[in-house]
C-alpha cells in the first residue's frame, strides 16, 4: 500500500473553550507536518434580536465578536507559515458542521471534547463530539480533556497505538495507523479488543478474527502476519476495561481505531467504546468510520 497519507485540507472546529484550544495545537501539528491548509470553523446560532439587528444595521455584535476570535486564532497559526482560512457558520451543532464537512470534504477533521457528562439532560441532548466521530465521512481527530497541553508544532508521537475490535469496520483504520507510523517515524503497536460475547464462545472469537483478517488483507496487502492470522488474534486480546486502564496513562502519542454506527440508545448513554476511550485517554484519538 501507499504508506503516506494525503492530507491537503484540515478542518478544525472550535467552540472557543479550552478543550478546543488544546485541539488546535494538534491541528497545527498535522497541518505543518503535511503542509496542509487549515480551515478554522465556528458554528453559532443567531438570536432573533441579532437577526433583526443585522437586517437593519449590518453585522451584529455577536457575529463580529466570533469573527474577531477566529482571526485571533488564525494570526498565531499564520506565523508558523501555515495557510489558514476562517469560516463562521450559522446553524446548530453538530448538523451545521457535518454539512460543511460534507461540502468541503477535508482530509482530516479536528475537534476537542470536554469528556463524559452525566445526567438526564445530557442523555437527551447527546454529545456533539460523539455524533461527529460516528457520522463524519473523513478521519476525525478528537482531543479529550485528559490530553496534556504543551504540544509543539514540530513534535512527533512516540508511537501509534492501533486498537481493533475484530470487526471489518475496525480494519478500515489499519492503513491509517501504518501510514501515520511511517509519516511521523513513530513506532506502531496493535491492541486487540475482545467483545464480551467472545469470553464464553471461542468459535465466536475465531469467526470474528477471520472476518477481520480478510478485511485487513484487502485494505492492507502485505500486512504483518501478527495482524492477520485468525488463530493468533483472540489469545492476544484485551477487555475494554484493560484497554481503558492502559490508555489513561499510556505514553502513545496517538490512538487509531475504526468506528461504526451504534444504536441511538447506545449513543445517548455514551455506551460506545470509542467515546469512552476518547473521554478518558491521555492522548488524541483518530477515528476512521468503517
Amino acid at each position: 500500500m501507499n504508506t503516506t497519507l494525503r492530507v491537503k485540507t484540515i478542518l478544525f472546529a472550535t467552540d472557543f473553550l479550552e478543550s478546543s484550544r488544546l485541539a488546535l495545537d494538534f491541528a497545527v501539528r498535522f497541518a505543518k507536518h503535511y503542509q496542509a491548509k487549515l480551515l478554522i470553523v465556528h458554528v453559532f446560532h443567531m438570536s432573533q434580536a441579532a437577526t433583526e439587528a443585522e437586517a437593519l444595521d449590518g453585522p451584529s455584535i455577536s457575529r463580529l465578536s466570533c469573527e474577531a476570535r477566529l482571526e485571533a486564532f488564525a494570526v498565531g497559526v499564520r506565523r508558523l507559515g501555515i495557510e489558514v482560512e476562517c469560516l463562521l457558520i450559522e446553524g446548530w451543532m453538530p448538523g451545521a458542521l457535518l454539512d460543511k464537512a460534507q461540502d468541503i470534504r477535508p482530509d482530516l477533521l479536528v475537534l476537542g471534547t470536554h469528556g463524559v457528562y452525566r445526567g438526564l439532560g445530557h442523555m437527551l441532548i447527546g454529545s456533539n463530539a460523539e455524533e461527529m466521530l460516528l457520522s463524519a465521512r473523513c478521519p476525525t481527530l478528537t482531543v479529550g480533556r485528559h490530553v496534556p497541553a504543551g504540544i509543539g508544532p514540530d513534535s512527533s508521537p512516540d508511537y501509534i497505538l492501533y486498537v481493533t475490535d475484530f470487526t471489518p469496520e475496525s480494519a478500515a483504520a489499519a492503513p491509517y495507523a501504518v501510514a501515520l507510523s511511517h509519516d511521523f517515524h513513530a513506532g506502531l503497536q496493535v491492541c486487540h479488543f475482545l467483545p464480551l460475547e467472545s469470553d464464553a464462545k471461542p468459535e465466536f472469537q475465531h469467526g470474528l478474527a477471520e472476518q477481520y483478517c480478510d478485511a485487513v488483507r484487502h485494505r492492507l496487502p502485505g500486512a504483518e502476519s501478527s495482524w492477520c492470522i485468525p488463530g493468533a488474534q483472540p489469545e492476544h486480546g484485551a477487555t475494554a476495561d484493560e484497554i481503558l486502564k492502559r490508555t489513561r496513562t499510556d505514553t502513545a502519542g496517538l490512538i487509531v481505531l475504526g468506528v461504526h454506527a451504534e444504536s441511538q440508545f447506545a449513543r445517548h448513554l455514551h455506551a460506545t467504546f470509542a467515546y469512552q476511550l476518547i473521554a478518558t485517554a491521555a492522548c488524541p484519538v483518530l477515528t476512521i468510520r468503517g
